[in-house]
Formats: C-alpha cells, structure tokens, sequence
C-alpha cells in the first residue's frame, strides 16, 4: 500500500491533476481507516479489507498521469523512477521491519520465530504476497499465528507495480512515437487490454482458489489498471466540476465504498468481480472531481481527512505489527488496550512521518554516500543479516530439542507410566504433577512438525486440486486389510492405527482428504469446483471400498463445512443423514466398520497450541486448557452410528482423555496434545493407541480382525 505516503503538495501527480487533489487525500484516509478499522474490530466493519484496493486505483491512478506526463525515454529515466519509490517507501518500511523482529524477539513465543524470520526476508525484498499466496492458504496452515509482517502483502504487489509500469508506459510511448498515435490513446489501448486480461484471470483464479487469488499480483493488476485508465482520460476528464451531476457521481463512488466496507465479509470470494464495487467507487470519485457545494469536496478535504491521509502510509506500516504483538505483552487484551494502541500507532506514524519519511526524501542524494541506490543496496543487506541471523537462532533452538524420543523417555521418567500421555488425566495428582514439569514432550518449538507420517507421505487429497489427485498410503503387510478414511481428523488417528496394525497383522490403507468430510453430501467450501470435487472423491472412496474388499474400514471425520444450502449449525441433521448413508454403502462391501467420535477442538478459544504453550511457559496446562463445552464439537458421523443400530457399525470415543470433569486439555501427561489449532500431535496420538484398541475390541469383537 505505498501508495499512501506519496503527498500531494509536491507536484508530481501529472497534468491531468492541477495542483493539490484533498479529495484523494480524504480517499486515502478512508481507505487506511477501513483497514486498519477491520484489523482491530473486524466484526465492527467486516469489509474493511477493501481499503486496499482503494489505494491500489489511487495508485495506478497517479503514477500513471506522473509517467503519461514524462514518459521514461530510457533505462535512466526508468531507474530515477524507481529511485524515487525508494527515497519515499523504504526508510519508514525498513525501520518497522527491523523494529518488529526486535519485538519478536522480545515478545513472541520460539515457536513463531523460524516462519516469521523468513516472512521478514521476505517483507524486506517486497516478495510477502508470493510468500503468503505460496505457503499461507493451505487449510492446514489457518492455525499458524499471523507475522507481524503479514500486510506486507499489499506493499509488495505496489512494489511490484512500480518495478513494471515505468518500463510498460516507456514501451508503449516508444511504439506511439513510432507509429505516430497519440500516448493517452496508446496507454488507453495497453491498459485497457491489461484491464481485462487480468479481470478475467481474477474471476477465475478467485472461483478456482481464492487463497492464492487474494495475494496474487496478477489477480489484482486490473484495480491498478482501473486508476491508470482514469488518468489516460486526459486534464479534461479528471479537471474540477461544479455541476450537479458529478457531485452525485462522486456521493455515488463513496457510497460504493462505504457499502463494500459495511456489508463485504471474508467468506466472499474475493477479489473476483465482487472488488469491482470498491474499485469503479474510487474511480469515479477520482473522475468525479465534484467540488459543488452538495459534493463531498468539504468532507474528504476536512482537516482531520487531510492528517489522517498525510500519516496513512506509516499508519498502515505501525498499525499491524503493533497488534500482532501487543497480545503477548497484555494478559487481558481487550477493548481499552485497543484503543491505547491505535493512539500510539497514530503517534508512531507521525513521528516516522516527519523524522523518517519526509528526512530521508530531502537528504537521501544529497550527500554522494548516501545515494538512494546505496540505502538500497546497504539497507536490504542489514536487514537480510538481521532477518537471516534471527531465522538461524530459531533453527538452532529447534535442533537443540529435535529429538522427540528424548524428550519423551524424560517426560516419562518425570512422570511415570501411571500419568503419561493418554494416562494424563487419570487422576487430579497426575494432572498436578504435569503442571510442575520444567520440560514438555516434545518441545514446542518441535511440537508444531510433530505429526502423523500422513503428512511426510504427502497422502492427502488437496483442495489445491479440487481432491482430483487421490493419494493412497500403504502402512504394514499384514494379512487383515483396514482402511482408514475421512478427513485430517482421521489422518491424525494413523500413529495410534501404525501400532495398532503392528500387534493385530493389519495392512493400512489411507484415504484422507484435507477439509473434506467423506459423506453422501455436498459441502459447501469457497468454490463449486471445490464442492464437487470432496462429493467425487466420496464416490471414489465408496468404489474402491467395493474392489479391494476391506476387513475393517476406521473413519472420522471433523465437520468443519456446513452441508450444501445450511448453515454449520444447521448441518447436524442433514449431514448425520449424509452419513448413515455412506455408512451403509460402505457396510454393503462386506467390511466392518469402526467410527471414532471427533476429538475436542482447541481451535474455538486458542489460535495455535505450541504458540501458546510456548508463551504460558509452567503455566500451560491451565492457560491452554478450556470448558469442555467450547472445545467438543458437534459429530454427525458418530450420531449417524446411533440411529443406524448396526452390529458391525460400531463407535468409540477417546475424549475422557483429553477432558476431565467440565475442562480440556491441550497439554496432557506430559505431552502436547495437538501440533496446531486441532490436529493430534504424533506423539500423542501413537499413546491413545492401548485406549482405542480396547474399546475399538469391545464394540467389534469379531475375532477375524484381532490377534490375541
């Protein structure tokens, strides 16, 4: 969004624009507060995300009348352009990056340290999109904690924006030149077709995966190109109007993106079509002009509007890293602490506006040595060694309690095998005796990879591919043939099920999909493709059911989609229909078959378990615990076994060993529980497995399956 710092009392803007615009300057402060509004009450304006875009039209709107005025006419012009991004971004920008890894060092847990070293590189180089779309938007990556980096995301599309358009307007005046056509029809005409070229491709990228959609520079090119078509317009078209009818235009364009901000949430696919809305709002108050006396002229150049868009460039830098850290710092963080934040973010932002930004634009070049080419050069490698020497403590602090084994036979001996692990909550004195534990099982900075070997096998079937790549795991050779199938809340069974079929002479096949509960029903994910695909990929399950011929098939599944055209909550019903159905294809096949009930969801009241335990240190078995109510979700699956009565359907639940009494645990006996917001640690995992073969006996005692 380094768009925002660039002022308008320096004439740089282009002929189209005559002096100071306030009105852009009041879009501005809109656009910042939005943002920064929805990151600190997001359910107060839950569309408050369209800030960006607003600044993504403000900014191909100037840059490009800056270059339609003077056109780069050669790789100088083309790198003094660039220069000056560099005089007016990075200053502040490296200095918040370099504060924040200093106040994640001092305030944020180890387990975050390694991934948000890394996100600092890439915040540093402008890279942060392509680092967030690349590794952020995979189901199983929404428990990791947000970096302090994260809205670096909309500085580095910009960035990138300004690295091509100088160079894009050169080619095209060149060729104008050439063939003798006017520069604004040329610029109208290769705009135009980047316009709808990159429109179409957001559509589609939005209703394929709208993850990576969000992040993507070429999903979002067009919202530039929409700003850039209005200053090709020409002085005419964007020149001040007193007539009525612009000053509807421009109440018209504000009310766009009032609306968008009001009444967009994040569950739309967004930006797709939906960010037209936004996007044609900004630009029509920046064609509007309207400066009637009924026209929003006076509110968007209000004093108040005029500081807040002066400062919104380093308000939008401070606002976010400051409330990523703050939580770790305040016990309570609620509503007051907010607000005090947002004071200081506001403090920030003008001491950085005026000791930082506005400095640096005057004296960078003055001096030879400090030319903007060397801040660049010097800049970026201090903080490439701070970023990379803080992302290799963290990897040395891993490795130094790598091996889990180790720390699981001293946890162990601490304990004794009476508390450990699944044993944890047998009684209140082993719960009191894993408060008093100095060291944990495994570490938290190791807890996080701490998971089933599903996911080093790479066995489950993506969302990526619409679960049109269907992977299958094979563990052990043994002569009974089980099948293990559902979604990650089975795949996280497998350590217990790997035991399991080592003592009984199983053969374990794995069918698991990431998100998709396997059922005879529709689930309504962010896409139709997506949708379809988790309904095709139970087909296929219940198919190759039918060819292999199962012994016993184990199944669970998280119900973490609401059935297609319900609510999550409405779901219940319709979806425990769904699985009496698939329970009954599936029996069909000659298979027993074995429903473990949904183990409790820490996600409801914590982001991450290791972050937390991390943070709470000796007091994690209490602040990373809750009411059992908030933790065990609703199971359709294991309802749908109830109503069916069926002797070979059978159903077990474990969760008296994650809940004790009226509360659930995250770390128990010694061990942490979950790898991240829900997921079964391995370690963990493997321990219920003398639990789960013993009741898993009792309900199919069938004889065939057990070696006694």
């Amino acid at each position: 969004m380094s768009l925002i710092q660039q002022k308008q009392r320096q004439p740089m803007i282009a002929s189209s624009v005559r002096g100071f615009r306030a009105d852009i300057q009041g879009l501005r402060a809109i656009a910042v507060a939005a943002v920064v509004l929805y990151h600190f009450w997001p359910h107060r304006l839950p569309g408050g995300f369209i800030g960006v875009d607003v600044f993504f039209v403000i900014s191909g709107f100037l840059i490009t009348a800056h270059l339609i005025k003077a056109p780069p006419q050669g790789i100088k012009q083309v790198i003094s352009f660039w220069m000056r991004r560099v005089k007016r971004l990075l200053p502040a920008s490296f200095l918040v990056i370099l504060l924040s890894v200093l106040g994640i060092w001092l305030l944020a847990p180890e387990t975050v340290w390694q991934d948000w070293g890394i996100q600092a590189l890439a915040a540093t180089f402008y890279m942060q999109n392509w680092y967030l779309a690349t590794s952020k938007v995979d189901y199983m990556a929404e428990a990791d904690a947000p970096s302090p980096f994260q809205h670096f995301w909309s500085l580095a599309v910009e960035e990138q924006f300004y690295f091509v358009w100088p160079v894009l307007i050169g080619v095209v005046a060149f060729v104008a030149l050439k063939r003798r056509i006017p520069l604004r029809t040329a610029v109208l005409g290769a705009v135009g077709v980047i316009f709808l070229g990159s429109l179409v491709f957001s559509v589609l990228q939005t209703s394929e995966d709208s993850g990576i959609a969000y992040f993507s520079t070429f999903t979002r090119a067009w919202e530039f190109a929409v700003g850039a078509l209005v200053a090709a317009l020409g002085t005419r078209a964007v020149a001040p109007k007193a007539d009525a009818l612009s000053a509807v235009a421009s109440w018209v364009g504000l009310a766009a993106i009032f609306g968008s901000a009001l009444l967009f949430t994040g569950e739309l696919p967004f930006p797709g079509y939906i960010a037209l809305l936004p996007v044609l709002g900004t630009a029509l108050v920046i064609l509007s002009h309207g400066t009637h006396r009924y026209s929003p002229a006076r509110f968007l150049g209000w004093g108040p509007m005029r500081v807040l868009g002066d400062h919104s460039y380093a308000l939008y830098l401070w606002h976010w890293p400051l409330l990523v850290l703050a939580p770790y710092l305040f016990a309570d963080f609620k509503a007051i602490q907010k607000i005090g934040l947002l004071l200081l973010a506001f403090v920030l932002s003008v001491l950085t506006q005026r000791l930082v930004e506005t400095r640096f634009r005057k004296y960078l070049d003055s001096p030879a040595w400090l030319s903007a080419p060397r801040f660049l050069a010097v800049g970026s490698l201090c903080l490439a060694l701070t970023a990379g020497g803080f992302n290799a403590v963290a990897q040395h602090n891993v490795s130094s309690v790598q091996d889990v084994r180790a720390s699981v036979a001293e946890v162990k001996k601490d304990l004794g095998v009476r508390c450990f692990a699944a044993n944890g909550l047998s009684s209140e004195d082993c719960v009191e005796a894993t408060a008093g534990l100095d060291e944990l099982a495994p570490a938290p900075v190791v807890a996080k990879n701490d998971k089933p070997d599903a996911y080093a096998d790479d066995c489950f079937a993506s969302q990526t591919t619409d679960f049109s790549e269907r992977p299958v795991c094979n563990y052990g050779k043994g002569k009974t043939k089980v099948a293990l199938v559902g979604n990650s809340h089975a795949g996280h069974w497998l350590p217990a099920v790997q035991i399991m079929a080592d003592r009984n002479d199983w053969s374990v096949d794995t069918y698991v999909a990431s998100r998709c509960a396997v059922m005879d029903e529709e689930q309504d994910f962010d896409s139709e493709t997506k949708s379809e695909g988790c309904a095709e990929y139970e087909d296929w399950v219940t198919k190759q059911f039918r060819e292999k011929g199962y012994d016993l098939i184990i199944t669970s599944n998280r119900q973490s989609l609401p059935v297609e055209g319900y609510s999550l909550d409405g779901s219940e019903k319709p979806a425990e229909e769904a699985y009496k159905q698939t329970l009954k294809d599936w029996k069909a096949t000659g298979a027993k078959i074995m429903v473990i009930r949904d183990t409790p969801w820490p996600g409801e009241t914590m982001k991450n378990v290791p972050d937390c335990v991390a943070a709470a240190d000796k007091k994690a078995v209490t602040k990373c615990s809750a009411d059992r109510d908030s933790w065990e979700p609703m199971d359709p699956q294991y309802q749908a076994v109830t109503a069916l009565k069926d002797p070979d359907i059978g159903r077990v639940n474990l969760n008296d060993a994650f809940c004790k009494d009226e509360t659930c645990y995250s770390v128990i006996g010694g061990v942490i529980a979950y790898f991240d917001h829900s997921h079964l640690s391995e370690t963990f995992s493997a321990s219920l497995s003398g639990k789960l073969e013993k009741r898993m006996r009792e309900e199919l005692p069938d004889s065939s399956l057990w070696v006694r």
